[in-house]
């Protein structure tokens, strides 16, 4: 698991998530048996975690990421990793 500092309209945020580099494609095993299509790079957001403060003034940590569009995100970190 890998983090990514996101920026929602301000809010510092955390995201925590998978990376897959993905695989190029193969043509042919060695033995010479038909190879494999490949495939593109992927992530997948597991969490997102902001730092916000409640009513008393503490700093508390929440999950959000079900009031986010995790593709949004996902497209970012794969942009950072080109």
């Amino acid at each position: 698991m890998e983090e990514y500092e996101y920026d929602h309209d301000g809010v510092k945020c955390t995201v925590d998530y998978i990376y897959d580099k993905g695989e190029p494609d193969q043509w042919y095993d060695q033995n010479g048996d038909p190879g494999t299509p490949g495939y593109g790079p992927t992530v997948e957001v597991l969490n997102v975690w902001a730092i916000l403060t409640d009513r008393l003034g503490n700093n508390v940590s929440v999950k959000i990421d079900e009031l986010l569009y995790p593709e949004d995100i996902e497209e970012e970190i794969l942009r950072s990793k080109e």
